[in-house]
This record gives structure tokens, C-alpha cells and sequence, in this order.
């Protein structure tokens, strides 16, 4: 940008501010998440929060705006390919930021968060009192009744490494999801969501690379449990009220990132909680703790919950 055109763009902000808040009905704060989906969703906690307290208009700005339709906590929602704060800034909308950790790409490492995420997002949005810890997904009747995949279903994800930022710390072993299908697939349905490039597990419903946002979030919310690691999903299956097991091994610990409602399975070795996302001087051993029976087991308890209240986490902030 040339120094006359950032000069312009200076003495205008002001009144870009004032037409671009008029435009979005004022409102009292513009949220942006990091732009990755599991992330955005979790912002669905703030603005369910910010509605208990009072009427406001909440602006939304994401990358995924079908995490937020039909959503009546969020009055606008903005999408975007790119999410660029100092772009919306410029623009004299209030921004808030919501965010809960720093990376260091010398370390390959997340600044470890002192309170669960949910909880330091609701706190910068300024929150104040007592927040559950729980995000939310809207699906209408019709997209709820297409998730109806089979008899008895249950949802495994077998990888997280397409994601944006994938992380090997993160995963579990193929060959052992492989076991936790071929054991559960005699008695139900179990129905394969993420990547195309994921591992395909032979038994399962393979709809790998097949289903939009909202049609996995249908799949997850007729389903009996959802098996799977930390990430996007996990936070989907708690959206639509799905209980998961959720093979956690030892990066970071279910009470910083997961819910209560869920079978979260940690390995308390002496390293954890490491943040690290890919390197490791002990080859994993907090996820090669974790054995195909113990997540069978588990999967077994989540399902015997079925239909019964999910618990919420709360926090004071």
C-alpha cells in the first residue's frame, strides 16, 4: 500500500466506522474467531452467553457461516474466505477478538491456557458471573431427519490430520481404530465422517469427504456416540448434544479443551499436558497407552447414557 493511500485511509476509517456500523445494524461488538471451524463454533458459547444477560446485536464474522445458521444468539453473520483482523479494523467495527492461545513456531508449541477455553473466550467478551461450557449447532427438522444414516448409530473419525492445523500429537493409530470399528459394527451401525484422506475403516459407512458442516453436525445428533480425537468434531458432537469418547492421550488435558459429558480418555505421564503438536522425545507414549478394549469399554458406557441429560461444566468468571 502506498503512503498517500494509507494516509486516505487513516483520515477515513472514522467515517468507514460509522457507514459499516450502520450497515450491520450497531452493533455493540463484532466477533472473530481464529477462522478454523472448531474454533469458530466454540465462539457460539460467547454469544449464548452475551443473550442470557440482555438483548444486544452480535455480529459474527467466520469463514463458516453455516456453523451459525438459525443460530438466535447471533443477529448477523459475516463470511469471509480470510479472516484478517487489522482488514476489519480498518474498518471501524468494534472487534473483538476471541482467541485462547499463542503459538510458538520454535517450539511447534500452544501457550498452555491457565482456565478451560470456553472460560477465557466468555472472559474476553468482557463476561462476567457464572458460563457453561458447552457450544451450540441449530439444525432444522428436515436436516435432523436426513442424519438418520442406519439402525443404532455410532459416528468414528479416524484422523484429524487434514485439518488446517493438523497436529501428530493429536493422533491416535489406524489399525487400532480399525479394531474399535470391527468389535462395535456387530451390534450397530457405524457411520465414518471426516477427510477423505482419513484412513477408511473396512465395516463402516464410509461417508469420508461426503457430507457438508451441517449434514455431519445431522449425522452426529442422531447418533448414539460419537469416538473420535480432539478437535473439530468433538466440539460438533457437543453442539448437537452427541456424548463422545474422545482419545485425548496426553497434549493437553480434557479439563482445558473437552466437556464433561464425554469419556475423555487422558494418559497422565509425566510430560503431559505438553501442548506440543508434533514433537515428541517419547514417541507418543501417552496415545500408545490407549488400547482398542479400553475405548470399546467406554464406548459401551457412553451409549448406555443414551437419551439421559448431558452434563454441563460451568465456570465463575
Amino acid at each position: 500500500m502506498s503512503a498517500s493511500v494509507e494516509i486516505a485511509s487513516r483520515l477515513l476509517s472514522p467515517f468507514a466506522g460509522v457507514v459499516n456500523r450502520a450497515r450491520l445494524g450497531f452493533p455493540r461488538a463484532f466477533f472473530q474467531g481464529t477462522g478454523l471451524p472448531g474454533d469458530d463454533l466454540m465462539c457460539s458459547t460467547v454469544f449464548r452467553e452475551l443473550k442470557k444477560r440482555g438483548p444486544r446485536s452480535l455480529v459474527a464474522a467466520t469463514p463458516h457461516p453455516a456453523l451459525f445458521e438459525h443460530n438466535p444468539d447471533v443477529d448477523k453473520i459475516i463470511g469471509h474466505a480470510n479472516p484478517r483482523r487489522n482488514h476489519w479494523s480498518r474498518l471501524g467495527l468494534p472487534l473483538v477478538p476471541l482467541t485462547y492461545t499463542t503459538y510458538d513456531p520454535l517450539t511447534d508449541a500452544d501457550q498452555p491456557p491457565d482456565e478451560h477455553v470456553l472460560a477465557k473466550m466468555c472472559r474476553l467478551a468482557g463476561l462476567k458471573g457464572k458460563v457453561e461450557l458447552r457450544p451450540y449447532l441449530f439444525l432444522t427438522r428436515p436436516e435432523f431427519e436426513a442424519g438418520k444414516i442406519g439402525a443404532d448409530q455410532v459416528v468414528i473419525q479416524s484422523s484429524g490430520l487434514a485439518a488446517a492445523n493438523a497436529m501428530r500429537n493429536k493422533e491416535w493409530y489406524p489399525q487400532r481404530f480399525q479394531e474399535v470399528c470391527t468389535e462395535l459394527r456387530s451390534d450397530l451401525t457405524v457411520v465414518q465422517l471426516g477427510s477423505a484422506s482419513d484412513p477408511r475403516l473396512e465395516g463402516a459407512v464410509d461417508l469420508r469427504g461426503k457430507t457438508t458442516l451441517r449434514q455431519s453436525a445431522a449425522i452426529l445428533a442422531n447418533s448414539l456416540a460419537f469416538v473420535g480425537l480432539v478437535g473439530f468434531m468433538m466440539h460438533l458432537a457437543r453442539a448437537v448434544d452427541c456424548r463422545s469418547v474422545i482419545l485425548y492421550g496426553g497434549r493437553e488435558k480434557p479439563a482445558q479443551t473437552g466437556y464433561v459429558a464425554n469419556k475423555n480418555l487422558y494418559s497422565q505421564v509425566r510430560c503431559a499436558p505438553c501442548w506440543l503438536r508434533n514433537p515428541c522425545d517419547f514417541d507418543r507414549k501417552c496415545m500408545d497407552m490407549l488400547t482398542a478394549p479400553q475405548v470399546v469399554a467406554a464406548t459401551a458406557e457412553q451409549i448406555g447414557r443414551y437419551g439421559s441429560f448431558l452434563e454441563v461444566q460451568t465456570a465463575e468468571l
